[in-house]
C-alpha cells in the first residue's frame, strides 16, 4: 500500500503497540500513548475542526488528551473496535483510523468550544450593543423610564448626551432618568409648566434614538 500522507510513519510504527494493547496487554498502553501523543498533537493541529477553530497549543493538547482517554477507557474497547475494522478495511492503516478517530473528537472538542463562546456572549454583550439596547429602551412616550441595569450603559448613554444635547434638554434628561418628576423638573430649571419639561425630555431621547437606533424607528411625537 502507497503511504500518500508524510506524518504517517510514527503512527504505522505505533500500530504493534496498539495491536498488543486491544490483545490484552494493558501495560503497553502506557508506552503506546507515549508514541503517539506528539503525531497526534500534529494530526489535531492540522484538522479542519481545529482550523476552523483558531485553536491553540492547549486547544490541541486538550484534544489529544480526549483522544488518549477515548482509546484507554472500558479497557481500550476503542483499539479492540479497531482490530474488527482493519478486518473490514484491509487497503487501510493504523494511520488512517487515527485520522478517523482524531477528527471526531477534534470536531466534538470545537463545537463545545462554540457553545461556550456563544454561551459567553450571550451572558456577556458587549458595550455597545448594551448602549444601543439602552437606548432603544427609551419610550417614545414618556410614560415610564428605561430600567437602569447596567450602570456602565447608563453612563456611556450619558456622556454620549452631554456631547450632543443642549444644557435644557440634557438638565433634564439626567434629572427624568434619576427619577424626578416633569413637575420637579419643572421647578429645578424654572420652567413654565411640567410640559415644557416633558417636552425637553422628549426632544433628547428622540436625538439619543435617532443616533442609536435604527433607520426604521418612528420620530417621537
Amino acid at each position: 500500500m502507497v503511504d500518500d500522507h508524510p506524518h504517517d510513519a510514527p503512527l504505522l510504527a505505533a500500530e504493534p503497540l496498539a495491536r498488543r494493547v486491544a490483545a490484552g496487554d494493558a501495560a503497553a498502553f502506557q508506552e503506546l500513548m507515549g508514541a503517539l501523543w506528539e503525531p497526534c498533537v500534529g494530526l489535531v493541529r492540522r484538522s479542519g475542526a481545529m482550523r476552523s477553530l483558531s485553536a491553540t497549543d492547549d486547544d490541541a493538547r486538550e484534544v489529544v488528551t480526549r483522544l488518549m482517554s477515548k482509546l484507554e477507557r472500558d479497557s481500550h474497547h476503542a483499539l479492540r473496535l479497531y482490530l474488527d475494522w482493519a478486518g473490514r478495511n484491509p487497503d487501510k492503516s493504523f494511520a488512517d483510523w487515527l485520522r478517523i478517530t482524531v477528527a471526531n473528537v477534534a470536531r466534538d472538542y470545537a463545537r463545545e468550544r462554540a457553545g461556550t463562546n456563544v454561551d459567553r456572549s450571550a451572558k456577556a454583550p458587549s458595550g455597545k450593543r448594551l448602549l444601543n439596547d439602552f437606548a432603544q429602551s427609551l419610550p417614545l412616550e414618556l410614560g415610564a423610564r428605561p430600567p437602569m441595569t447596567d450602570a456602565q450603559t447608563a453612563r456611556q448613554l450619558l456622556e454620549f448626551a452631554r456631547t450632543r444635547l443642549p444644557p435644557a434638554q440634557l438638565t433634564a434628561l439626567e434629572a427624568w432618568l434619576q427619577g424626578a418628576t416633569h413637575e420637579g423638573i419643572a421647578e429645578q430649571q424654572a420652567l413654565s409648566s411640567p410640559e415644557e419639561a416633558k417636552r425637553l425630555i422628549r426632544a433628547a431621547v428622540a436625538v439619543i434614538r435617532r443616533h442609536f437606533g435604527s433607520s426604521t424607528d418612528s420620530e417621537p411625537t
